[in-house]
């Protein structure tokens, strides 16, 4: 459902977003999500921060995945902030790489192309994803 060069888009502004959330819970004199605030790692890129605040944001019962009912309010998130919308639907799937109907730390940063080999969404598709590299300049 979602266009080769759309899904960089898509990722791109889903991160965007994230971003602009965490910046205004952490300058917000009241921090949302009961100031669960983890001290930020000095080595983690910026996406890497974003992905384990919003990921510690969602996973309510501190199980260390985002279970079914977590994923709904980032479902309705990533519906409402990421463009195109078409690559919203499916992306929770996608994300589920061993499909366990619940998501990892490893696995939301993984589809968000959020990897320790250098920042961003260059990365995504590399590593465990099966399929055709969608960055790679062959196809």
């Amino acid at each position: 459902g979602c266009p080769k060069g759309k899904k960089v888009e898509f990722i791109t502004s889903l991160l965007d977003a994230l971003t602009t959330d965490m910046v205004q819970a952490i300058n917000s004199p009241t921090p949302s999500g009961g100031g669960r605030l983890m001290e930020p790692d000095p080595s983690h890129t910026l996406e890497e921060r974003v992905v384990h605040w919003y990921f510690t944001q969602l996973d309510n019962n501190s199980s260390h995945d985002i279970n079914k009912k977590e994923l709904k309010p980032f479902k309705r998130y990533v519906k409402k902030k990421a463009k195109p919308k078409k690559c919203a639907r499916k992306f929770t799937d996608y994300c589920d790489l061993n499909k366990d109907k619940a998501i990892s730390l490893l696995e939301l940063k993984g589809c968000l192309g959020v990897s320790k080999e250098g920042s961003s969404v260059s990365s995504i598709n590399q590593g465990t994803r099966q399929g055709i590299n969608l960055f790679s300049k062959t196809h």
